[in-house]
């Protein structure tokens, strides 16, 4: 079988005038590959040689390379005439000729002095004159060569250490335990048998349906309480939201006398706005509560609303300065504000105000009805009592918020002028409002204690560090602290009535030097001086018990019979002739007790002291010692109007204060004794043995 022809592969001959070859062979092409021409060929041109037959050549457009520009070209050999024209070479077909007009650009010849491409110029060559070659630029050190490039740092795998990092290998297990401890939940026990080390845990025995209801009840419980407490605590964070707070306290302020002394104690400012049944001053009551460094003593004194003060430079409610004046006491929180009443009593008393509070008085009978009612005891009928629109009987009286406003408003107009009266009962009732607020039963009743709590929300307004923590201090002080472990006092007055020049109205005017050695006394050691100080003739208590809830003193028709109207209710066993009685003037009327004297003894009474009052009074009242009762009904007998008052720190004397409503002095009959009587007990015995039977006169024991 025959080779099959293959079209030759060179060059087409046609361009030179040669004729088309004929076909090669695959026998051809082998025999041509292995002749030396080929590899010569293929050595200087770097091109696949094909084999030439015997005697032929190179066509002519193979010939030598163009000249190197600037050297002279050599002519072209002539070709010898004799050479006969040459055969149709075989290979590959001829390249058609080019259309007519159509001209091939040559090669671009290289630029002048550069060597042709692939002819690397010798060192010894030169460059033509004043042509100057830059050398190569040698790379920077560090930087690749040229036409070298190198790929940038390929990032660590993820978890595998940095470079020049070295992570430690992992520590062999110690003998004896596992290569990898169990893990809850997955790896289950190891079952018993050879190399196994635990034993097979047994199966837990259903519970009980006694234990499965105590734990649902603990449960429950368990929620139950947490539910009371997150209530208790919003509660809690509501209310102390809910209280309105402004700027009042000055506690840097130049009137506050000897701060290092008051360091450990506390000072509050309780005021009462809004007293029912009346307006202006006197529906403000003041009460400063000094609390001692160790909380087991506190000090109450009142402050009369229209006492005649100096208020300092301060700031209104709206930021404005107010200049230094002359004003009523109550007149500095109505036309200045907190702040401006905490400055004027630091101004007058010389005390640090730590803590300011205000209660709306228009509200404590809402407080009241929250907590189910209020338990007062009043040991005997005394002015702050007299001076109410309803007053108390002696004894514990069940309150309800109807009758806690009533028991607020004064009776008439004349029979509390210094507002003292009125302060006494706003702190009685305060602190039984808030003693009951504070008892087991209204902690433990959810729904009476957010009552209480949002209702006083609204009727407080204190300074803004008070807290209720400090709520709680002061309630301790006003309720829980009893007997001598509580002094009151009021501010002395020297004149009731006073009229500065260039006023129309009347103030209280104090006496400056007593009132200096009171507050000096509260600064020093928290106690008031003996001469200045007021029995507490009432008491806060703790409700009462449902058992012992219908009691005597709560009852209108033996009511007469615990508390009498007049002391002269019942007959008089001590003559006139019998009494020796001082007379104190506790009004702004001039010579008034000379006056009264003087009727005393046309009435049969011996008159001793004559002079003024050092206290302020709402009314007349008889003051007396323990053993002087009888003698002290007398002379209130003798006084219309006259209320009796005890008193341990005058001993045995008899003391008659002219207070306003005083009318005048009226006759007073003794009846004789009983025969029986005075022949059944001795002589000097006969006065004092209807004493001890005088149960209405007597205190009533709270």
């Amino acid at each position: 079988m025959g080779s099959t022809a293959v079209r030759d592969e060179r060059g087409d001959d046609r361009a030179v005038g040669g004729d088309a070859p004929g076909p090669v062979t695959v026998e051809q092409l082998l025999a041509r590959q292995g002749g030396a021409t080929g590899r010569r060929a293929a050595r200087r041109t770097g091109e696949v040689p094909i084999p030439l037959e015997p005697g032929e050549s190179l066509p002519s457009h193979r010939g030598p390379k163009p000249p190197v520009p600037g050297t002279a070209a050599a002519p072209p050999a002539a070709a010898p005439p004799s050479a006969a024209p040459e055969e149709p070479r075989r290979g590959l077909p001829p390249v058609p000729a080019a259309p007519a007009g159509v001209q091939y650009s040559r090669p671009v010849p290289p630029l002048p002095g550069t060597p042709p491409k692939g002819v690397r110029r010798p060192a010894s060559v030169t460059p033509p004159a004043g042509v100057q070659h830059s050398r190569p630029v040698p790379p920077l050190p560090g930087t690749p060569p040229a036409g070298t490039h190198w790929s940038t740092p390929v990032p660590p795998l993820p978890g595998t250490p940095a470079a020049g990092v070295q992570y430690s290998r992992p520590v062999p297990p110690l003998p004896g335990r596992p290569a990898h401890p169990p893990i809850p939940g997955l790896d289950g026990p190891a079952m018993s048998g050879a190399g196994s080390t635990r034993r097979p845990v047994a199966p837990r025995p259903p519970r009980s349906p006694g234990r499965r209801r105590l734990v649902r009840a603990a449960v429950a419980l368990g929620v139950l309480f947490g539910l009371v407490v997150g209530y208790h605590a919003g509660l809690y964070a509501y209310v102390d939201r809910s209280i309105a707070r402004v700027a009042a306290l000055a506690p840097e302020g130049p009137e506050v006398i000897a701060p290092q002394l008051q360091d450990g104690s506390t000072t509050y400012l309780v005021v009462g706005t809004d007293l029912p049944g009346t307006d202006g001053p006197a529906s403000v009551t003041t009460l400063l509560v000094h609390v001692a460094a160790d909380e087991q003593r506190a000090v109450l004194v009142s402050v009369p609303p229209t006492a005649w003060v100096d208020t300092p430079a301060c700031r209104t409610d709206d930021g404005a300065a107010r200049e230094p004046v002359s004003e009523a006491f109550a007149a500095s929180l109505l036309a200045g504000g907190p702040s401006c009443m905490v400055r004027a009593v630091q101004q007058l008393s010389g005390l640090r105000v730590d803590h300011y509070l205000a209660v709306d008085l228009g509200r404590l009978p809402a407080m009241v009805d929250a907590v189910g009612g209020v338990s007062v005891c009043l040991p005997t009928a005394g002015p702050a009592d007299a001076a109410s629109a309803a007053p108390l009987p002696a004894g514990t009286s069940e309150l309800t918020g109807a009758q806690v406003g009533r028991y607020l408003a004064p009776g008439d107009a004349g029979s509390d002028v210094t507002g003292v009266a009125a302060a006494e009962r706003t702190q009685l009732l305060l602190s039984a409002t808030l003693r009951s607020a504070m008892t087991v039963g209204t902690l433990a009743n959810t729904y009476d204690l957010t009552r209480f709590l949002t209702r006083s929300a609204g009727a407080l307004t204190v300074d803004e560090q008070t807290t209720l923590g400090d709520l709680r201090t002061l309630a301790s002080a006003l309720g829980d602290l009893e007997g001598d472990a509580v002094q009151r006092a009021s501010l002395p007055v020297a004149q009731v009535g006073y009229v500065p020049a260039g006023s129309d109205q009347a103030y209280v005017l104090l006496d400056g030097a007593a009132t200096r050695t009171l507050f000096d006394d509260v600064i020093e050691d928290s106690t008031v001086p003996a001469e200045l100080a007021t029995p507490v003739a009432a008491a806060a208590t703790a409700p009462a018990d449902p058992a012992a809830a219908e009691t005597p003193a709560a009852d209108p028709a033996t009511a007469p019979e615990q508390a009498p109207a007049s002391p002269a209710a019942q007959p008089l066993t001590v003559a006139p002739a019998a009494v020796t009685v001082d007379v104190l003037n506790g009004t702004a009327t001039s010579g008034l007790a000379s006056t009264v004297g003087d009727l005393l003894r046309q009435q049969g009474f011996a008159v001793g002291q004559v002079g003024n009052e050092r206290g302020t009074v709402n009314q007349t009242v008889v003051r007396h010692g323990p053993g002087v009762v009888e003698q002290a009904r007398t002379v209130a007998a003798a006084v219309p109007g006259a209320v009796l008052q005890p008193s341990d720190a005058i001993g045995d004397t008899v003391q008659l204060v002219l207070g306003p409503g005083y009318t005048g002095v009226v006759p007073v009959q003794v009846p004789p004794a009983p025969a029986p009587a005075v022949a059944a007990a001795p002589a000097p015995e006969t006065p004092a043995a209807p004493s001890t039977t005088a149960a209405p006169a007597t205190p009533v024991s709270c």
